[in-house]
């Protein structure tokens, strides 16, 4: 039983969280009735220490009334405003684990890291009929990046990663052969990101004078949680050295790898391309490069009401604006999958208008993850109505816009409609480095 005491307290906090939770409510509605005090130092102090705070207070503050004082309801815009965009920015960072037993079932400790992390872990291993085992295993980490942390795990249960796992998850599968080597200690971690070099190909082609290439292949793997618009590595970003300090020029310093991930991938293949060193170099002591990743923040959730009249409602959360255009009936002929004609039904169609802050290059045309976002129809049964198609009625450099049709049995204002989409588009880099990569 030491194991599920230790997974109350170490893993969910339940009792241990609760007073602490309890005592936060009550400090942010002491600090928000602050907002309204006579005294402005009073009320800039108030806003501060609300943002102090960071984005926990999120959902414990008041919703605005007609009855909340005019400065009250600025300074709580606010502090929404300013904290949801360090929410949404944080989807950029490593999601940490903090979980200690000295005696802990394998599967209770994938579950932990998927309850704390938001990563999808699923054991692949019965489906390849491999024996399945609930190892014990002794756990120590405090707040400990996601990838160091699962890597250690993985090696002391004897497990590694299954590559084609399904979409946005990390398939885990017994290591095949006593000779595979460890995760832990031969990958590089970087925010949510792990870099490995896997591969290393050293060619000559006989048809060229000067036809000789060496091609590392470095694995970049990412928490399943997020979905990467554009991974970007610059060959000028990339550097490496022998044991001796001698550098290893790369083949081309313009060149650019860029890829956008899609569909299943949770991991792409780098290959970096070196101009073939000397014959004594054996081993490529430092390779230095900064992957340029453009990622989602957090998923925000825009909800409209009263639709039949909605003219250009905007809603705005971190770094985004969604405005309804308009909701209007058409005689667009939308099919209806798995319902039975109906002669009561009517198709609408939302035209929505979707403006980022900053978008960067995650709006060129030929991107279409955008399109990926959530658009539904919320009825008054509180289930989902999906569209039945949409058309892209306007793209720039930071918005797009999007006509979805929807057919409902209902009158229209008795739906809502719910759009989700990253709260803003973060472009970061992310060093790496990896050490003593042997030579064929």
């Amino acid at each position: 039983m030491i194991h599920g005491v230790l997974l109350i307290v170490s893993l969910l906090g339940v009792q241990a969280d609760r007073p602490a939770s309890e005592q936060l409510r009550a400090e942010v509605r002491r600090l928000v009735r602050q907002l309204d005090a006579p005294q402005l130092e009073r009320r800039n102090a108030a806003e501060a220490a609300l943002l102090q705070r960071g984005p926990a207070v999120l959902d414990l503050l008041p919703e605005e009334t007609d009855r909340t004082p005019a400065e009250v309801r600025q300074r709580l815009a606010r502090v929404r405003r300013k904290l949801q965009q360090l929410a949404s920015d944080a989807a950029a960072d490593a999601s940490t684990i903090t979980l200690v037993a000295r005696s802990m079932p394998l599967s209770v400790v994938l579950a932990a890291f998927e309850q704390q992390s938001g990563n999808a872990i699923v054991d692949y291993r019965r489906k390849f009929g491999q024996p399945t085992p609930d190892t014990e295993l002794k756990i120590d980490f405090e707040r400990t990046p996601f990838w160091p942390a699962l890597d250690r795990v993985l090696d002391q249960a004897g497990l590694t990663v299954y590559p084609f796992a399904e979409r946005r998850v990390i398939g885990v599968v017994s290591k095949l052969g006593e000779k595979q080597t460890a995760r832990f200690g031969r990958a590089c971690y970087s925010g949510p990101f792990r870099f490995e070099a896997t591969g290393i190909v050293a060619r000559r082609d006989l048809l060229e004078q000067d036809g000789r290439s060496l091609i590392v292949t470095v694995e970049t793997a990412w928490e399943p949680r997020l979905r990467p618009i554009i991974l970007l590595q610059r060959m000028a970003d990339v550097t490496a050295v022998d044991r001796r300090g001698r550098p290893l020029p790369v083949a081309d310093p313009q060149a650019q790898l860029e890829t956008s991930p899609s569909g299943a991938a949770s991991a792409v293949k780098l290959n970096l391309a070196f101009a073939p060193p000397s014959d004594d170099v054996r081993q490529i002591a430092s390779l230095k490069g900064k992957l340029i990743a453009t990622l989602p923040g957090r998923t925000e959730t825009f909800r409209f009401r009263n639709l039949s009249a909605a003219k250009n409602v905007k809603h705005r959360i971190a770094g985004v604006t969604v405005t309804l255009e308009q909701v209007r009936k058409t005689t667009h002929k939308a099919a209806t999958v798995g319902r039975a004609p109906n002669t009561a039904a009517e198709t609408w169609e939302a035209r929505i208008r979707v403006r980022f802050d900053d978008a960067g290059d995650a709006l060129e045309s030929h991107r279409t993850w955008i399109f990926d976002n959530a658009a539904f129809l919320e009825g008054p049964d509180g289930k989902p109505v999906a569209p039945n198609g949409y058309e892209t009625t306007a793209q720039g450099e930071n918005e797009v816009g999007v006509a979805f049709l929807f057919t409902v049995e209902e009158p229209i204002d008795r739906y809502g409609f719910v759009y989700k989409t990253p709260g803003s588009i973060i472009t970061r880099g992310f060093d790496y480095e990896l050490k003593d990569v042997p030579l064929p």
